[in-house]
């Protein structure tokens, strides 16, 4: 498994602008592959792949997966003994 990476705090006010400071922070780095996914405000999701075959796709989801983890557990320590 990678060491995850986070983005800087984020000052974006919308998905717009989220996008584009993501963007950015891509075009500083060596982006090999990219996974998205956006919740749509109609209650679907759309997904959309560069570079990823489906073990790549998968790699990416288990780092994510990881980090929502991390997060959770970050935010409930006095729980985790932390």
């Amino acid at each position: 498994m990678a060491k995850i990476l986070h983005f800087p705090q984020s000052s974006a006010q919308g998905p717009n602008e989220f996008l584009i400071e993501t963007f950015d922070i891509a075009k500083e780095n060596k982006v090999e592959s990219i996974v998205v996914s956006f919740k749509l405000k109609s209650g679907e999701v759309m997904t959309g792949y560069f570079n990823a075959d489906f073990g790549t796709r998968q790699e990416i989801c288990g780092h994510i997966q990881c980090d929502i983890v991390d997060q959770m557990i970050l935010a409930n320590l006095e729980r985790y003994g932390g």
